[in-house]
Parts: C-alpha cells; structure tokens; sequence
C-alpha cells in the first residue's frame, strides 16, 4: 500500500508544481496576442492556390481555400501580410479585396480573406439555328456587368478572349460573402443595326467560360410584280443596308432572290429593271417573303391612254356638237351651205338665191320651201334650213304657230331650255361612267365588299332623264356590309404600360416571362414592337406608368419618338405613390406635372383627347381643396384624371379634376356583379361632366409579391366578361390592365406562359381579324403571292376611273353656269318647221 501511494502522489505532485509555474510564465510573456502562434485564414470565396505571406513566410491554400501559417505574434498583421494578386487557375485570377474586421483576431478564431476573381472568357457567334456566323461579320459588340462595367469591342478584340471580372466580396450579417457577377449583351453590330434584343442574353463567368452569342439573323426571299398586272418583273433588287451599303441582287429563274443571312432591322429595297420602282422600307425581324411593285411600261401606257381619254372626254363633254359629229352622220354639204336655198327637187333651169327667213309663213308661200335660219350650233356657222310649208293649210292661211307645232332639233324639243339638255346629258354620262366602273369592279377580289353589292341595271330606251336619277346607283360598300359586332369598341382602346423594367427586374416576383425575352425598357427595339404588336391587336395608345426621374424621362422620351413616328397614342399614369405605397408631397406632384406640361402639352402623340391625359395615381388620399392646388394651373394644359375606387371619392373631388381612371385589376368578372359597381362609378364620374376610362383586365395574381387574391383567367373568358362590363359602363375610353404588368400577371403581351393568347383574345373582342403568328412580328410585310387585273379590265378600269372625276366636274360647273344664267338667255331655240326631206 504504501509503494502504491507513492506512485500516486508523485504525478500530482508534478502537475502541481507545472499549475503553480504557469501563471509565473504567462505573467512574463503577456498576452497571448504578443507570443507567437499559428494564423488560420480562409479565403472567400474558398480556392485552391492562393498565395499569402506573411513575416517573409509563403503559403498557399488548399482545395478547401483554408490557410495555416506560423507568425511571431498577432499584433499590425493587417501591415505584415501580403495577399498576392495571382493567377490561381489558367483561366482565373484572384484580386484581394478585404478582410473581415482586423486580422490580429486571428490569436481567438479564423481570419476571413476576401477575394476578387477575374475570368477569362471568350464567345462565338451563332445564328438562331445554331450555323456559325464568322467573327469578321462583326462590327461591334458591347457587353455590360451586373455592376454596370462596360466592355466595347470591335476590330481584333472581337476575336481575342477577354478577362472580366468575375465575383466580388460583400459584408454581411454572418461574414463575407462572394457575390457572382453576370454580363448581358447590349448589342451586336452587323450591317449597321444590330441582331440582339438587348439584355435578353446573360451569362455568368463563374459557371461559364465559352459564351455562345445568338445573333438574330433571318432568311428573306424577294420578288417583284407588274403593279397592274399579276406577271412577273423586273431583274433583281437594289438591297441598301442599315449601313448605307448598296447590293444589287439578281432573280433567279423562278422570279426571287432569297438571302439567307439577313440581319435583322430595316433595309430600303426597290426594284432594279423592269420599270420605274420607288425605295420600299422593309423591316426584317422574322423568316419572310416580301413582294415588291414595279410600274412597268405598259402601266405607264395605260395611265397616258387614261390621260388622253380624260382629254378627249373633257373635249367632247365642253363642245357638245363635235360629240354629236361623231355619233352621227353627217348631213350633205349642200344643206350646210351658209345664204344658199336649195328645195328638195330643185329644177335644173332655176337657180336658187337666198331668201330672207319670214317671221310667219305668208300667203303664196305654202307649197314652196322657205329657208329659215337653222339654230345655231356651238361653234358651227350660221347656215340655212330649208324649211316647207304646213301641209293641210289652205295656200291663203298662214299655217300654225309655233306654239302649235312643236318641232325637234336634234333630239330637243324646241322651246326646252338648252342647259337643262345639257344638264341631263352630264347627268346621264356621269352615271353611265359610275356605272362601268361599279360594272369593273365587282369581279375584284376586295375582302370587304358584300357579295350582294351588284350593278345597276341600265334603264331602257325611251326612260325620261328624270328616271335616271342617282338612287340608281348601289349604296357605297360600307353600307352594305354587316354591322359591327356587339363586341366592337367605338372608344379609345388605351392599355396600361410599364417603362421601368430592367434586366435584373425579372429576378422578382415573376411567374411568366415576356416572349421576346427578359429585355430593358431602354431597348428602343423592344419599345417599337411592342407599339406595333398593340396596333395590330387594336390598341389605339398606351397609358404610360412614369414619374421625373432622369432614367424614366429618357425612356419616354424614347417611347414618344417610336409613337411618332409609328402613329401611335400615348396617355401618362403619373406614380404618385413611393415603393412603399405613400403619397408623394404635392409639391413635388405639382412640380412634376409642370414638367411633363412644359415639354409634352403640344406633342400630337398624346392628343387622344382635347389636351394629353394624366392618371394621378393617389390622388384619392387628398382633400378636393389639397388637389385643386396641386393640379389647377396643370390642368389648363392637360386633362388631369383621378384614381378613385369608389363612388364616394368620385363625389369629393368633384370639380377639381378632370374625371377618373378606375384601376381595377382585381376584379372578377364571372364570379362577381364587378358590372354593377362600375356603371356607378361612371354615372358619378359623368355627373361631374369628366372622363370615365374603365378597366379591363385578363385575370389578376399578385400572391408573389404579397397578395392574397387569384382571379383566373379562364382561357379568356374572364377577358371578355371584364371587357363586355366595362363597355356596358359607357366609357369614354376602354383601359386596358395590361400590357405587362408581369407581378400581377396581367399581361396581355405574348409571353412564355400564354404565348399570345390574350392578344388575340383582344384583337376579336375588337373586331380585328389579325393573324396571332403576325402580332409577334415587327413590321407589317406580306407572304401573299401577287395579285393583279387581266389587262382588259385593267385598261377599263383606268379609263372609267380616269374618266369619272372630270365629267363630275364638268357637270358640277355646267350647273353652276345655269345657275348664274338670266332667265331671258335660257329661252327656247328659234322656232322652226322641220324640213320634209
């Protein structure tokens, strides 16, 4: 027992003595952050091979990016360590960027190192099918960063790779963190125009090295056609590129020339050959065929033939004795013979003398002919008329009066007034012409006239002028098509639209994504095919969602010129509401709306109305007298519009606006009486003698962004059931929510989800009958193969159309030149007895 205790008691014996030592030591050295140890990193983000020196000693990470390296002590190590700015991979380097707090924590935990990294990435072109497209087709291309780093590329540096930046630290509540970046394409430059929606193409250094650009290009067949005839003209087209270069194409055997490369943007295109042909702007932005018009010789030949029949119609219409020496024949030339008398046996021993023309047959005269002067015609001497005597009057008593034998000279009855035959003939020229043309026509291919539209029959032989009046000739084809559906909108059709989209705003609160891609409000392109995709639905304007801030101002900016030029209407929703749904301050309302009045009040694209609409969105959360304030110099040049959502609202600011634009998305049309309320809201917004814009909508789902409410869209039917209540409201305008509201889902515009569905949901509604494949399409160009008339009836028909304005006009003046005429000069023709030949 006692060797067993022994052995015991001398290890506690030692540890003993080593406890009471140790406080001795440490109080010698100091504190641990003054000896030496071991410093432990680890880099952010974690990578192999980066290098850190630190007191002359050189160490590298492992796999897991951790760092172990021995130092003297822990105190100004952020002076003594050194991270090198290296290449940790061929293709990537690292950048140092910070630590997290100070490094001489390093004696208690692991010391945080954050990196930036480089990438070196390169690209290749490609079409949309996936062909190559050779770098030198390449103008230039611009790349930017998620952190708005700008890369311009073009000659060599389109072929080289490129180091960009790749990630980079930020300090958050748990430490560093390495934050990706990413790059969209901005543009690719062919030709002059460029074949990128912008921002719709993103790529990640991180994940991708090799980045494979698609490049829109699109195959384009070209033709020409006789724009009279349906054959076939010309040699080739003059193709004049965005970039101002000049190609001459040549048809090939069949008529057409066929690019298959075409960048997509507008090009000038005419004819070469052929004919005379004009410049034609045709935008490409799909696989298409385009059919040109040439004005051949022989269509010059019918417009000069058309020229001269106009001429000669004109001539003869003017001088109605030439008109009747044509269509009839011609007396002998011995009754034309001016102061001559000639009886209609004339002896051959008797020589014929002139002989006054009595005013009255006298005695002695009855079985002789006495010449009378003839009446005379337009621009025709004076002649004598042999003229014999009343057969059946004894020879001593004079014959009948005029007003007893009413004789006719050239198929006028005497005593009839000259101009009123001269009216009549107009008249009945005017109407055959109408009548050939209406004849040439009803054979025409023309969508829109009825099948029931006929000819008017000619009236027969012997109908009086007054049985020919203009209730002969058919009603114009517009009267005689069906009426308009129900459906059919005689309002405005306004939608709701949204500038403030850039490429990182579909990260958020998005369940469905645009079909042409997640692109930026500032892409000019996305801007005017989303204007041409709303006119070919029968969207006459957009309401655009804006306030002044200086990227809002340029976007609609941007917006107005492609309206200007596409003839197309815009309104403002002015957002006077923050993020966070408050009221902005009237001041800075009032200085707003003063804005957009000084620079758009006189602007034709926003002339939907008398003056441009403003939608005050908030304006609900102020008293009548608080908005009379903000808004009532404003309103002398603009028509200001309230957001109310109830009719009480309505009645309180009565007066101080200039009506109300319900935004009423939510609603459920099926499921709900939503007609009801909005027929009050009109009858209360009409009461105050204002503007009611009422809301339509496809379906509605804000869950995403904290909303509770769903409406489905049923297929559409929830589409038209909103569409048919609002129209039952008598609006003065249909507004549209909308065309791309995508946290609310809802957007009409062709998307990822519904492709175009309710696009051409509204384009029926509206009695448009537009082809869905051509609401994606940016330019109106036809595949429809030439059409044209037989060169008969295109001879006729320009003859008749030629021919129809001057007897119009002739007409027209002959009846006014009757009008002015004395009733003294109007009288009858000499009275005269018809020569018994």
């Amino acid at each position: 027992m006692t060797r067993s205790l022994r052995r015991l008691l001398l290890p506690l014996a030692v540890v003993a003595t080593l406890l009471t030592l140790t406080p001795a030591t440490a109080a010698a050295d100091g504190p641990a952050s003054k000896r030496p140890g071991v410093l432990r990193m680890q880099t952010v983000p974690p990578l192999a091979g980066v290098q850190v020196t630190v007191d002359g000693t050189t160490v590298r990470s492992d796999s897991h990016g951790r760092i172990a390296v021995r130092v003297r002590n822990f105190l100004g190590l952020e002076d003594r360590i050194e991270v090198a700015s290296a290449a940790v991979s061929p293709d990537r380097r690292v950048v140092f960027d910070r630590f997290r707090g100070s490094p001489d924590a390093g004696v208690r935990r692991v010391v945080e190192v954050g990196l930036r990294t480089v990438r070196r990435v390169s690209w290749s072109f490609v079409e949309r099918l996936g062909t190559p497209v050779p770098v030198e087709r390449i103008t230039t291309m611009r790349l930017r960063s998620s952190t708005g780093e700008i890369h311009e590329l073009s000659g060599a540096d389109l072929s080289k790779p490129r180091w960009v930046a790749e990630s980079r630290t930020q300090q958050g509540p748990l430490g560093l963190a390495s934050k990706q970046l990413y790059y969209v394409v901005d543009s690719v430059v062919v030709d002059g125009t460029s074949v990128v929606n912008r921002a719709a193409q993103r790529f990640v250094p991180w994940d991708r090295q090799e980045w494979v650009i698609e490049l829109l290009f699109f195959k384009a067949t070209f033709s020409a056609a006789d724009m009279i005839f349906s054959r076939q003209a010309g040699d080739g087209v003059v193709l004049t590129r965005a970039d101002g270069r000049v190609e001459r194409l040549g048809f090939a055997a069949d008529g057409t020339v066929l690019v298959p490369d075409l960048p997509r943007g507008t090009y000038e295109v005419k004819v070469a050959g052929g004919g005379v042909s004009f410049g034609r702007p045709v935008s490409i932005s799909r696989d298409q065929q385009v059919v040109l018009s040439v004005i051949s010789p022989l269509d010059l030949s019918l417009v000069v033939l058309g020229v001269l029949a106009v001429a000669l119609g004109l001539i003869l219409v003017g001088r109605p004795h030439l008109f009747r020496l044509i269509v009839r024949p011609r007396r002998p030339s011995w009754l034309r013979l001016p102061g001559r008398r000639r009886t209609t046996a004339p002896a051959a021993d008797v020589p014929e003398q002139p002989v006054p023309a009595p005013t009255a047959p006298g005695p002695g005269s009855s079985d002789q002919p006495v010449p009378v002067p003839a009446a005379p015609e337009a621009g025709a001497p004076d002649a004598l008329v042999p003229v014999p005597a009343a057969s059946g009057s004894p020879p001593d008593q004079p014959g009948p009066g005029p007003a007893a034998r009413p004789p006719v000279a050239d198929g006028v009855a005497a005593g009839a007034p000259a101009g009123g035959a001269r009216r009549s003939d107009g008249r009945r020229g005017a109407a055959v012409a109408v009548a050939a043309l209406l004849t040439l026509l009803a054979p025409l291919p023309v969508a829109d006239r009825p099948a029931s539209a006929g000819v008017p029959a000619r009236a027969p032989a012997g109908t009086p002028d007054t049985a020919l009046p203009w209730a002969t000739v058919p009603p114009p084809v517009a009267a005689a098509a069906p009426a308009p559906s129900a459906a059919s909108a005689p309002v405005p059709v306004l939608a709701y639209y949204y500038i403030w989209f850039n490429p990182t705003s579909w990260n958020r609160a998005k369940t469905d994504y645009p079909l042409l891609g997640r692109y930026s409000s500032d892409d000019t392109e996305i801007l005017r095919r989303h204007v041409r995709m709303a006119k070919a639905a029968g969207i006459d304007g957009f309401l655009v969602s804006w306030k002044h801030t200086p990227q809002l101002d340029a976007r609609l900016a941007a917006l107005v010129d492609v309206a200007r030029r596409e003839n197309f209407k815009l309104g403002i929703v002015y957002q006077g509401l923050d993020f966070a749904r408050d009221p902005l301050p009237l001041a800075t309302v009032r200085a707003d709306l003063g804005h957009f009045a000084d620079r758009y009040a006189t602007e034709p694209v926003f002339d939907i109305f008398d003056r441009p609409v403003v939608v005050w969105t908030g304006s609900e959360k102020f008293t009548a007298e608080q908005i009379d304030d903000t808004v009532g110099e404003a309103r002398r040049r603009l028509l200001v519009l309230g957001n109310a959502k109830n009719v009480d609202t309505v009645a309180d600011t009565r007066g101080v606006l200039d009506g109300q634009a319900y935004y009423w998305s939510s609603g459920d049309p099926v499921e709900e009486k939503t007609d009801r309320k909005l027929a009050a809201m009109s009858e209360a917004v009409k009461r105050t003698g204002g503007l009611w814009i009422a809301p339509v909508a496809p379906g509605f789902d804000a869950r995403m962004i904290g909303g509770r409410r769903d409406v489905d869209r049923r297929d559409g039917d929830t589409l038209r059931a909103s569409f048919a209540a609002a129209r039952r409201s008598a609006p003065d305008a249909l507004g549209v929510i909308s065309w791309n509201e995508f946290s609310e889902n809802t957007h009409i515009e062709p998307s990822e989800q519904h492709g175009d569905r309710y696009l051409g949901v509204l384009a029926d509604l509206l009695g448009r009958a537009v082809d869905h494949d051509v609401l994606l399409e940016s330019h109106a160009t036809t595949d429809e193969k030439p059409w044209g008339l037989p060169a008969w009836a295109a001879l006729l028909s320009t003859a008749a159309v030629a021919a129809v304005p001057p007897l119009w006009l002739v007409y027209r003046r002959r009846r006014a030149r009757s009008a002015v005429t004395p009733p003294t000069q109007r009288g009858a023709a000499p009275q005269v007895d018809p020569v018994d030949l």
